[in-house]
């Protein structure tokens, strides 16, 4: 048949009635396995089971051997559901899904499933998805929870992780995901795992290096602050020298005095410790209609470059920050001003904070 010269319409009926052939030879397909099961005869055929002759004799995947080795054995239980197979309301996956909760109760709780029982199971799962098929069975049967976790390495070094996760455990990875959607569009779990794991990681190491940084300003001269390398501080992502940093947090340069008290121009720090609210400008000028507009033109998309040089460039809950935040003397001048996705500025936000926490606590 040359399906080219048919015509729209001609070729759907075609492909109807070859999906209801196929449904016909399946059913016909389980009923032969079944009664070859029955008779054993894959033992004059040489084979030590019905799974080795279909798969050496037939070509079978082990898979699609296995889906029909069920789907016989079920129809050998409940001869009847060989009309639902043949209209596709019941199909090999799912019968494989109940031959296989009947197995795990036996195995875990040694229950057997009456043959009742899986007739009204079947009642519940037909014209069901996948996973709506196990969630019935995993209710219906109250199948144990077995907590799974493996490892499994290939040849290439890469690694499949097989792990199970609580309600409540998955919830909270879902909203995570969904969360950081712009930066992994795809969805893809493994993308969505490392996402989060480089986040962790350049959080963790940004404030380690701003207490290393900071320890060491507290230790050394002022003069040699200048040959110290660039600490990362108040920009987020941004790079200033130790001198300047300080200067930029409102956190003045310690000198000592001729008896080697530590003493300060604008506070004494050596019976006192930083109080933050004090680093902070009592009031705020609120940043002109004019400039907002012109930050959030049509166009706009957040500038937040990550760590590859690449632009974040999401389009989504656009908010305008201040490079140099105005608690800590920043203006509303256009160079001092960017604009970041709702996400990236609060990671902005929290570093900052994180940084002048862990300051405070070295003061």
């Amino acid at each position: 048949m040359n399906l080219k010269s048919l015509s729209n319409t001609n070729l759907v009926s075609c492909f109807k009635n070859f999906v209801l052939n196929e449904r016909k030879i399946t059913r016909h397909v389980l009923e032969c396995i079944a009664e070859i099961d029955h008779r054993k005869l894959y033992l004059e055929m040489n084979h030590t089971s019905l799974f080795d002759y279909l798969v050496k004799d037939f070509g079978y995947s082990p898979g699609a051997a296995m889906r029909r080795i069920d789907g016989a054995r079920l129809l050998m239980e409940l001869p009847d559901m060989a009309e639902k197979f043949e209209r596709g309301s019941l199909t090999l996956s799912q019968a494989t899904q109940v031959q296989r909760a009947s197995r795990e109760l036996k195995k875990t709780k040694n229950e057997f499933i009456s043959t009742n029982q899986k007739r009204d199971l079947i009642l519940q799962i037909e014209n069901s998805s996948q996973k709506q098929t196990e969630q019935t069975l995993a209710v219906a049967l109250d199948l144990p929870i077995v907590p799974t976790q493996k490892e499994v390495l290939h040849r290439d070094q890469s690694v499949t992780l097989t792990l199970t996760f609580t309600l409540e455990q998955m919830q909270l990875i879902e909203q995570a995901k969904n969360m950081i959607s712009h930066g992994v569009p795809n969805n893809n779990w493994a993308d969505v795992f490392t996402y989060l794991a480089k986040r962790e990681v350049a959080r963790r190491t940004t404030i380690r290096a701003s207490v290393v940084s900071h320890a060491k300003r507290k230790s050394t001269p002022v003069a040699a602050h200048q040959s110290e390398e660039p600490a990362v501080v108040a920009g987020f992502g941004s790079t200033l020298d130790p001198v300047t940093a300080v200067a930029a947090l409102k956190i003045p340069n310690e000198t000592k005095d001729m008896s080697g008290i530590r003493v300060n121009e604008s506070r004494d720090y050596s019976t006192k410790k930083t109080d933050m609210n004090s680093l902070r400008a009592p009031a705020r000028r609120a940043l002109p209609t004019e400039t907002r507009k012109k930050l959030l033109h049509s166009g706009a998309v957040c500038e937040h470059r990550y760590s590859n040089g690449t632009q974040c460039s999401n389009r989504k809950f656009l908010q305008i920050d201040h490079i140099h935040s105005l608690s800590r003397g920043g203006t509303h001048d256009l160079r001092n001003l960017q604009v970041l996705c709702g996400l990236h500025n609060r990671r902005k936000y929290q570093q900052e904070e994180n940084l002048m926490r862990s300051m405070q606590i070295l003061d």
